[in-house]
């Protein structure tokens, strides 16, 4: 009997494809990141109002829930606890707001990358919407172009 080496054993792991050649780096388009960092900026606006329109609804019933409490003299414990938590929502929607209204202009100037990274990890927070741009923003702030967007506006 005769063994043939050409054949394969049915047990044998599959023969790897070679892959296809590397294709060289798309030539960087600083045009396209300057308008990705537009509409970036421009996103953070609108979710930074519509966190600031969430405030003012959330302070109303705040200030409702006050006026109520005090009407009975605070002597309800979990009133008490919904006006607290009702603050925390209200500060904490306040501060991202404006965090994110400030970090749309930056993204605009193209200056602070590290603000713009930080407040785009941020809105991650704010699910669905802010986790959609958070995401988007954190990836486009690692292209190269953008970098070197922000590397040509630095401030002395």
């Amino acid at each position: 009997m005769s063994v043939d080496h050409e054949t394969r054993s049915p047990y044998a792991p599959p023969a790897v494809p070679v892959p296809p050649p590397l294709h060289q780096m798309p030539v960087s388009n600083p045009d396209a990141a300057g308008s990705q960092l537009r509409v970036l900026g421009v996103l953070h606006h609108v979710l930074g109002g519509l966190s600031l329109a969430s405030a003012l609804a959330f302070g109303l019933i705040l200030a409702f829930g006050i006026s109520q409490e005090a009407a009975e003299g605070f002597s309800d414990p979990s009133g008490i606890g919904a006006i607290g938590m009702f603050s925390v929502i209200v500060a904490t929607s306040l501060l991202g707001g404006a965090l994110c209204i400030w970090a749309g202009l930056n993204l605009m100037r193209h200056t602070r990358p590290g603000l713009c990274t930080a407040v785009a990890a941020l809105c991650c927070l704010n699910v669905p919407l802010g986790t959609a741009l958070g995401i988007t923003t954190l990836v486009i702030l690692q292209r190269h172009e953008v970098r070197a967007l922000f590397a040509g506006t630095r401030r002395p």
